[in-house]
C-alpha cells in the first residue's frame, strides 16, 4: 500500500505491514510538521483484519473522506484521510495494479444468472445508499442512471458495463478521469471493493461472485482455496482414532448378570452371618 501526500508535504511511503506512526514528533515513521499535527497524531496499523487507523491524541484532527475519526476507523484503498490540514490518499503500491485494458462497449456479453452488482455510498449526497448497476449504469450530472451533481461533471461522465465474465468502468466524457482505488484512469476492470472516487461522491463496489484482485475468475464452491485474502487458514490436528465397536455375541451381557448375582449372594452372606 503506498501513501500519497496530495500536496507534497511529505513524499510518497510504501507500507507493507505492521505499524506505521504519524504525527509531529522525532520518533514517528512519517513526521509531519504542519501546524495542527499533534506530536503522535495517530498510527496505521496493518494486520489480518486490514488497515486500521487508530487517533492517539483525542485532540487530533482526524477525518477519513471528510467524515471526523475519534478512535478507529477501518481503511480501504482510495480513501482520503487527513491528519488537519494534511491529506493522504491511500493507493495500491504501482498504478499498473489497476487494469485499464477493457474490450470495445461493443462487446459486453448477455447476463443470464450474475451475483447482484451494487455501488454502495461512503460519503457524499448517496451515503448509506445502494445503487443497483444492472447491465449498465450511466453516470453523470443530469443522467438517468446515477445523477451526482459535481463540478465539471458532464451528462455522460462514465458508464459501468456488467458482463458474466467481468465488470467493466469506462470513461464516456468526463474532463480528468475518475479515480480507482486513487488512480486517476479512465477505464478499468473493477473488482469487488473496489473505491470509485467522483469529487465528494464516494462509492464501494460489491459484487458477490465476482474475482478479488488477484484472481483471473471466480473459484466455484466446490473449489473454494484454503487460505482467503483476509484469514489464515485454520490447520486441525488429525481426529484420535475411535476403537473399532465388536459385535455383540450375547454371552458378554450374560456374564455381567451372572457376575452381579454373585456380588449380590456374597453381600447378603455378610449381613446374614453379621446378625449372628
Amino acid at each position: 500500500m503506498r501513501l500519497s501526500f496530495s500536496n507534497g508535504e511529505h513524499a510518497d511511503v510504501l507500507v507493507d505491514g505492521g505499524v506505521t506512526g504519524i504525527g509531529s514528533a522525532q520518533d514517528n515513521a512519517i513526521r509531519l510538521e504542519s501546524g495542527g499535527i499533534r506530536p503522535w497524531h495517530a498510527r496505521l496499523v496493518i494486520d489480518k483484519r486490514g488497515v486500521i487507523l487508530e487517533v492517539l491524541d483525542p485532540q487530533a484532527r482526524t477525518h477519513v473522506n471528510a467524515r471526523p475519526v475519534v478512535e478507529k476507523a477501518l481503511l480501504r484503498l482510495g480513501d482520503v484521510v487527513s491528519f488537519d490540514a494534511v491529506a493522504v490518499t491511500l493507493k495500491p503500491d504501482s498504478d499498473n495494479w489497476i487494469n485499464t485494458r477493457v474490450p470495445p462497449e461493443a462487446a459486453g456479453g448477455a447476463l443470464h444468472e450474475v451475483s447482484r452488482v451494487v455501488l454502495r455510498g461512503i460519503s457524499g449526497t448517496h451515503y448509506g445508499k445502494t445503487i443497483s448497476v444492472g447491465e449498465r449504469l450511466v453516470i453523470g450530472n443530469g443522467s438517468r442512471g446515477l445523477d451526482l451533481d459535481e463540478p465539471q461533471m458532464s451528462e455522460r461522465h462514465a458508464s459501468i458495463d456488467v458482463t458474466e465474465e467481468a465488470i467493466h468502468f469506462r470513461d464516456t466524457g468526463s474532463a480528468n478521469g475518475t479515480e480507482i482505488n486513487g488512480v486517476l484512469v479512465k477505464t478499468a476492470v473493477l473488482h469487488p471493493g473496489d473505491q470509485i472516487n467522483f469529487g465528494r461522491n464516494r462509492f464501494v463496489l460489491e459484487a458477490p461472485g465476482y474475482p478479488l484482485r488477484g484472481q483471473s475468475m471466480p473459484t466455484p464452491a466446490n473449489q473454494a482455496p484454503a487460505i482467503t485474502q483476509t484469514l489464515d487458514a485454520i490447520k486441525f490436528n488429525d481426529p484420535v482414532p475411535v476403537a473399532p465397536v465388536l459385535e455383540d455375541s450375547g454371552s458378554g451381557i450374560w456374564w455381567l448378570i451372572a457376575a452381579a448375582a454373585l456380588i449380590g449372594l456374597a453381600i447378603a452372606g455378610l449381613i446374614w452371618f453379621g446378625n449372628y
